[in-house]
């Protein structure tokens, strides 16, 4: 009986292999490399801008500087 080797999978056919040059080698790995770079960049960015928004105070609790003094309903009262 003869040695038959299976068909490649499709999943691997794209794989490069040290009997390949150097730039095919290492054309795949940089591109994956890129790609999460970018994805991880547009999350970080988006993480930045959610949390920065934050820290901005709402229109119902928003005071009037005339009225921002020690002694008024907001810090309670002196006597």
């Amino acid at each position: 009986m003869a040695f038959t080797s299976a068909p490649i999978p499709a999943i691997f056919a794209g794989m490069a292999y040290e009997s390949d040059t150097l730039n095919r080698r290492t054309l795949g790995p940089a591109i994956a490399s890129g790609v999460v770079g970018i994805a991880l960049g547009v999350v970080a960015v988006v993480g930045v801008s959610v949390f920065s928004s934050a820290n901005s105070l709402p229109d119902s609790e928003a005071k009037d500087v005339e009225a921002a003094v020690l002694g008024d309903p907001e810090y309670g009262s002196r006597n």
